[in-house]
């Protein structure tokens, strides 16, 4: 189990490298894909899904985690839609979906086993959702809908699934028990949900009141309520999914208090959460794609039926369940209309609400609770559940991007504007400047506003120009790495000096965006860069006793003067290429680039260390860096006061303000 653990989160770290690397094809669909290719390789016998489990320990906390981020207003403005989403609507489609399936299969199904077949497939994967919706701008009251229809229809789609298993099982089925049960696992859910929630809260508070609270105890009270919430409510015979999703509705962001203690916990608990949310995520698609594999083979295998009718089955049932969705959401949009005078969603919008009703691992999970009878019977109704939910899964992941506003994932509000408030901030240091007893931390400061404009400058361009920045940046790392390999050819530089710059050029690979340039072009710089880093270092092994101590004292040396020869020698051939190649990009751009580089020429004439230069541009003084932080803060609330920045840009600004002031008080030390 620890092996399968630590192969797990490689996996997830091999997923997500990809996927940068690469960010064409979606994480999910990447993730779905090795999932699947795991379960060819390893074969579908060695592991076995708990679906119990499964919906415990990694839907109910990704549900939990989602229901706290989620707004208490919003729900409540579109409590009827939701409500419409999450109870008739999944009652139609398992019915529709149940009977059709029934209908299609090329076996005699019992009804009460198609039923159970509608309701795996009835409800919505918020998961697989959500995932979807960081790809694409949806229209907030879009997304609200269907991430609070994603978290709350598990309940009901498992409430059907349950009755269907009943009558399967026993033979008989009762609609005022059924109807009772369905009461109680909504009450129940939510009296459990409700009561550990006000719990978890009244023992914090007591807590603090005893001033026995600290940050890592309170963060394993509420990684432990989702679980908590789960089982207690499913002992009772209430709704699990409902009880996870109420408990972080209680402890969503509207309904917590404003204290320092709450705010330490809150950056702990982001952190922890937001690692949680990335493994939970890659497992729960990881998961599907071998899950997959191991529910369909049976059924492929079966000599007696066709594998083009049960393909052909699945894609009449995939589109059957867009379009039973589609006409629900007419109607309803009809209904208010006719209500209220007005449509509420355009074709457009109902196209989005359509296609966002993607399945996913939960739908897999929810059909491995059924009971094993008839084999044959058995085996068709899970292939035809697994291949339905990976089908869907596509339509989704390959349509919404045709219907829905690919979202820029560097988006920029009012950035010229925030250009100008960096830019008012370094003018006000150079001012500092000639009043200060030591201006090196002065300098240093001023150098890193200058590496955050000239990223603006770059996220302000269009897509096309961004490719041509980034494919210059790359031809600007060429040319410092030739001027490093030529300078250490020629024994300018010491194999620590070396080492020095070598990070430096790493940073600066860092900082081009790998979207935007080709990848075998990127990876091929890398790893000349790596390859010479590493030959070098094997070459001095035989002299690296006699050089150590020659080393160690450069290392002890104030100056490198060698490295800062070639990076002024380095500084110069850039200067010189960005003037010649200036027609083929923005002049302002260049201009800014050029003002860049001369300025850290500057800082190495005015006796800042090279190695800070090229390094992190770390002042050796906390108050420099408070300083320019405190000039930015009056910036733009002055912007903001006078109408020249938005709230919510202000907002955004004073955030990242906050990150790297934090950042900074960490760094630095002070008793």
């Amino acid at each position: 189990c620890l092996f399968l653990f630590l192969g797990v989160l490689i996996l997830l770290v091999v997923f997500d490298t990809i996927y940068r690397l690469n960010p064409k094809f979606p994480l999910p669909f990447i993730q779905v894909l090795l999932g699947v290719g795991a379960g060819l390789l390893f074969g579908v016998g060695n592991l076995a899904l708990d679906p119990s489990l499964f919906l415990a320990l990694v839907i109910a906390p990704l549900n939990f985690r989602e229901g706290q981020q989620s707004n208490v207003d919003d729900l409540m403005e579109n409590w009827k839609v939701i409500a419409f989403l999450i109870f008739p609507l999944v009652f139609l489609t398992a019915l529709g979906i149940g009977t059709l399936a029934g209908y299609l299969l090329p076996v005699e199904v019992p009804l009460s086993a198609s039923f159970a077949l509608g309701a795996a497939l009835a409800p919505t994967d918020a998961v697989a959702f959500l995932v979807l919706s960081n790809r694409f701008a949806f229209p907030k009251r879009l997304e609200t809908i269907l991430t609070l229809e994603g978290l709350l229809n598990d309940a009901s789609g498992l409430v059907v699934f349950q009755f269907a298993i009943l009558a399967l099982t026993t033979g008989s089925f009762s609609f005022v028990s059924a109807g009772t049960q369905f009461v109680w696992a909504l009450v129940g859910g939510m009296l459990a949900g409700f009561f550990l929630a006000f719990g978890h809260r009244g023992l914090i508070s007591l807590l603090e009141k005893l001033d026995a609270a600290d940050i890592p105890g309170v963060l394993l009270l509420e990684l432990s309520l989702p679980l908590l919430a789960y089982f207690v409510a499913t002992y009772i015979g209430g709704s699990g999914i409902i009880a996870v999703v109420i408990a972080g509705l209680f402890q969503s962001k509207q309904l917590k208090k404003m204290t320092l203690f709450d705010a330490r916990v809150n950056r702990v608990n982001q952190i922890v959460w937001d690692t949680l949310n990335f493994s939970l995520n890659g497992l729960v698609f990881l998961v599907f794609g071998y899950e997959f594999t191991r529910i369909i083979q049976p059924a492929l295998r079966n000599p007696l039926i066709s594998n083009g009718h049960l393909l052909g089955i699945v894609i009449l049932l995939t589109i059957s369940l867009f379009l039973l969705r589609f006409i629900g959401l007419l109607c309803l949009n009809a209904y208010r209309k006719a209500r209220s005078s007005k449509s509420v969603c355009s074709v457009h919008e109902l196209g989005i609400l359509t296609f966002s009703g993607i399945k996913g691992s939960v739908s897999i999970a929810t059909i491995l609770l059924l009971p094993k009878f008839d084999s044959l019977i058995y085996s068709l109704i899970l292939f035809t559940v697994g291949m339905v939910t990976l089908l869907s899964f596509l339509a989704g992941l390959f349509v919404l991007p045709r219907i829905a506003k690919q979202k820029n994932e560097s988006p920029i509000l009012e950035g010229s504007v925030r250009i100008s408030i960096l830019q008012v901030v370094v003018n006000e240091l150079e001012l500092d400047i000639e009043d200060a007893a030591n201006p090196n931390g002065i300098y240093i400061v001023i150098g890193q506003y200058y590496r955050r404009i000239e990223h603006l400058y770059r996220q302000l361009m269009s897509v096309d120009m961004r490719k041509e920045v980034a494919s210059l940046r790359l031809k600007l790392v060429e040319i410092e790495q030739k001027g490093l390999e030529t300078a250490f050819a020629k024994e300018h530089l010491s194999l620590s000096s070396y080492r020095h710059y070598q990070n430096y050029l790493r940073i600066l690979e860092q900082d081009i965006n790998r979207d935007l340039v080709p990848t075998f072009k990127y990876l091929w710089l890398i790893s000349r860069r790596v390859i010479n880093k590493w030959y070098h270092e094997w070459i001095s092994i035989g002299t690296s006793l006699r050089k150590r101590n020659q080393d160690a004292t450069a290392q002890k040396n104030e100056y490198h003067p060698a490295l800062s020869e070639l990076f002024l020698a380095n500084t110069a051939v850039i200067i010189q290429f960005l003037e010649k190649n200036q027609l083929r990009f923005s002049a302002e751009y260049i201009q800014q680039l050029k003002e860049f580089y001369l300025y850290q020429a500057q800082l190495i004439h005015a006796g800042i260390k090279v190695e800070d230069v090229i390094g992190r541009l770390k002042p050796e003084s906390l108050d420099d860096l408070l300083r320019g932080y405190y000039l930015e803060r009056k910036v733009v609330a002055e912007y903001e006061k006078y109408g020249h920045l938005s709230q919510m840009a202000a907002k955004q600004m004073r955030r990242n303000i906050n990150q790297l002031e934090s950042y900074a008080l960490t760094e630095f030390n002070y008793f």
